[in-house]
């Protein structure tokens, strides 16, 4: 019995400790959380590589418009039948054109 009236101390002595820190402990992870996803986004997590952070897709390939210049994805990009030239929009398909 006097076994459980201590273990009951305890937990109430813990409780109210874990009360008192909780706004730090938020406080610290809000910070931890921040930090992590700066590394993330920056490029410096090791354990989080570029496929790892697309989700397992493999890294895409970038081709350069022939008219402007942008690099774009080759999925988006659009390919003149005529030519091997790829173009980032119909505007710069057509511009290319004239």
């Amino acid at each position: 019995m006097k076994y459980l009236l201590l273990l009951t101390l305890l937990a109430v002595a813990a409780a109210l400790v874990y009360w008192r820190l909780r706004p730090y402990i938020n406080m610290a992870r809000g910070v931890l959380g921040f930090v992590r996803d700066s590394r993330r986004m920056s490029g410096q997590d090791i354990s989080a590589g570029p496929a790892a952070r697309r989700a397992g897709q493999p890294a895409e390939r970038l081709v350069r418009c022939a008219s402007c210049g942008t690099w774009l994805p080759a999925s988006r990009a659009l390919a003149a039948r005529s030519t091997s030239n790829v173009y980032c929009s119909r505007d710069c398909l057509e511009r290319s054109a004239v």
